[in-house]
Order: C-alpha cells, then sequence, then structure tokens
C-alpha cells in the first residue's frame, strides 16, 4: 500500500485468508479494496464479500453473513454481471433458510430455477439442492425427494463436491430415493 500497489496489497491479505485467519485478512484486503481508487484492486470486492459472508455463514452468524451477500449482489449488479447475481441471490437464499426465514428462502430458490430455465442456462444443482430443503422444512417431503434427486444426478457429477462433501451427497441421495 505504501507504494501505490494496492492490487497486490489485496492480494496478499486475501492469500493470507487462505493460509491464516481468513475473517480477519478477507476483512483487512476488504477495507483496502473500499478505499482505493485502484480500479483493478477493486475488482477483488466481489471474491472478498463473498468470501467474508461465508466465513460468518461458517461461525452461524448469519445476520452478517447476508449483510455480505447483499453487498455482493449489489457489486454484481452494478457491474452487470448476471452470473455473479445469481450466485449472489441463491447465497442470500440459502442464508434465508440458516435465519429460519424459509418461505423466502423457498421463493427466492423458485425465482432463481425459473429465470434459469428462462435464460436457457443448464439446472443448477444447487438451486434443486435448496428448494428440497426448504421443502422437507415445510413438511413437504414428497416434493421435496423429486428434487433431491435432480439436485443428486447434478452435484454427484462435481469431483470436488464428492471428495469434499460425501456425507452431503449421500444425503441427497438417500432423501432422493
Amino acid at each position: 500500500v505504501a507504494h501505490g500497489e494496492d492490487f497486490y496489497a489485496i492480494d496478499a491479505a486475501h492469500m493470507l485468508g487462505i493460509v491464516a485467519d481468513q475473517l480477519y485478512w478477507n476483512i483487512k484486503a476488504m477495507d483496502l479494496a473500499e478505499k482505493t481508487t485502484d480500479a483493478r484492486a477493486r475488482k477483488w470486492l466481489g471474491a472478498l464479500y463473498n468470501n467474508i459472508g461465508w466465513s460468518y455463514h461458517g461461525q452461524q452468524d448469519y445476520a452478517s453473513a447476508l449483510t455480505f451477500f447483499e453487498k455482493l449482489l449489489a457489486l454484481r449488479m452494478d457491474q452487470q454481471d448476471e452470473r455473479g447475481a445469481l450466485i449472489a441471490r441463491w447465497s442470500i437464499g440459502r442464508t434465508y433458510r440458516s435465519l429460519q426465514r424459509i418461505d423466502e428462502a423457498l421463493a427466492l430458490q423458485e425465482e432463481l430455477y425459473v429465470e434459469r430455465q428462462q435464460a436457457g442456462l443448464p439446472p443448477s444443482g444447487y438451486v434443486f439442492e435448496e428448494l428440497a430443503e426448504c421443502l422437507l422444512l415445510k413438511d413437504r417431503a414428497v416434493e421435496a425427494k423429486e428434487y433431491f434427486r435432480k439436485a443428486y444426478e447434478i452435484l454427484s457429477g462435481d469431483v470436488w463436491l464428492v471428495a469434499e462433501e460425501e456425507a452431503r451427497i449421500q444425503r441427497l441421495r438417500n432423501l432422493g430415493e
């Protein structure tokens, strides 16, 4: 920062967050990115808002997570990044479910499902998973089963997810049978 290399300072803080205190370093990087006048350095904000949101979500601080996902959505809308906005909206919906705002979570995931269809995008296993989870919480297990099945069909093809979240994939399979 002292040498006017904001992009690299933010990159360094972000990388430290991978190996050390993720939330601390991502917030430090975000503070730098929000203050910089370097357009290239400001491009870090999307990744940082996302990482901070998921860090808070992992700590079960869902209100803080929601704040950062909403910031992410606003950024993606300003950037006219439709794909990024879809991901941000999915994250908001996922956080609504964590906040027990099930009706809002379900409505948002249903919107995403329809919008993806209308845009000619492939179905999202993550949207299917959230639709299933919300329906299950609303005691609509019969409806949820089909979405669990569809989520399993798609997400079981993700090598990283299968390796890192085997129990989650198995749960999708079991609830979709």
